[in-house]
């Protein structure tokens, strides 16, 4: 339970308290998240489509997600999955202003030959591209991909 808690502390999605009573580390998380404004992942992407009137494309997770909460704006969706066991996490946030950080990026193609930019700041690995109009930012860490190539497998993964 330590390493879950430094885990994400350290990844900057949770804050800090204290679990009272009978509460698991994922009944902890989801009340943090509530309170950012976070609901289920389906309302959250049903929301932002409508707003947009455009469809998001999805990637295929490498693993489990035990908890997948959302959160919708005018004109971003923030989505994550978690899987508390293994310490896994992904994080894509949808834009609807087409733009993307280049800033200390290598510059990747994507298998639809879409350009994207990937990013190393170990243990944190990122991915953004444009596409259909929506920026996707990719934010993960080890143990989802430990490299470029892996992350540029998972962002071919969205369909």
């Amino acid at each position: 339970m330590k390493t879950w808690c430094v885990l994400f502390s350290l990844l900057g999605f949770i804050h800090p308290h204290t679990v009272a009573g009978e509460s698991t580390p994922e009944q902890a998380l989801l009340e943090d998240m509530r309170e950012d404004g976070y609901i289920g992942i389906e309302d959250a992407i049903a929301a932002f489509e409508d707003q947009q009137q455009m469809e998001v494309k999805l990637p295929h997770l490498p693993f489990h997600a035990m908890i997948a909460p959302g959160k919708a704006s005018r004109d971003t969706l923030t989505l994550q999955w978690f899987d508390t066991v293994n310490h896994a996490h992904i994080r894509v946030t949808i834009d609807s202003r087409p733009s993307v950080n280049k800033s200390r990026a290598v510059a990747v193609t994507l298998k639809n030959g879409v350009k994207a930019f990937y990013r190393k700041d170990l243990p944190h690995h990122t991915l953004s591209f444009i596409r259909d109009g929506l920026t996707y930012d990719i934010y993960t860490s080890e143990p989802v991909v430990t490299n470029q190539r892996e992350m540029v497998e998972f962002a071919n993964s969205f369909n």
